[in-house]
């Protein structure tokens, strides 16, 4: 044995891992928030009331370069492409609702892991101070 290896083995401590309930609301924001958004948008852009305040570039179907058509084999997802009609208003909504989605799951998320989280000091931390610091004064 070495000069500064234990004696004994001691069993390593378990890692404390979040509970798996975290790691869904994780899989929420990824996963599931894009696809609302998109839904969401496609119920916005298609109200009649709403299009009134849309920019017309924003509506109808999209136009592609004729240069792009040259790529062979990516004519048939082109064409699905020029096929959708107010994409560019409906992209533009997606992010504008994942945006706000995204923000509001995650105060909520941050709130209730606030109130119900791990302590905020652990046992090896150090107590906060229970005096204030004087200023410096020359």
């Amino acid at each position: 044995m070495g000069k500064y290896s234990p004696t004994t083995v001691r069993p390593m401590p378990r890692k404390e891992q979040p509970h798996p309930v975290w790691r869904g609301i994780g899989c929420i924001l990824m996963i599931i928030v894009p696809f609302i958004s998109f839904g969401l948008a496609e119920i916005t852009v298609q109200s009649t009331w709403v299009q009134q305040f849309i920019p017309y570039q924003l509506l109808g179907n999209p136009v592609l370069p004729a240069w792009l058509w040259n790529v062979g084999s990516l004519g048939p997802i082109f064409g699905f492409i020029q096929s959708q009609d107010n994409l560019y208003g409906v992209l533009v909504f997606t992010v504008l609702f994942i945006i706000a989605l995204g923000t509001l799951i995650s105060v909520a998320n941050a709130l209730i892991y606030k109130s119900m989280g791990p302590p905020q000091y652990g046992p090896l931390d150090a107590p906060p101070p229970r005096y204030k610091v004087r200023r410096y004064k020359r």
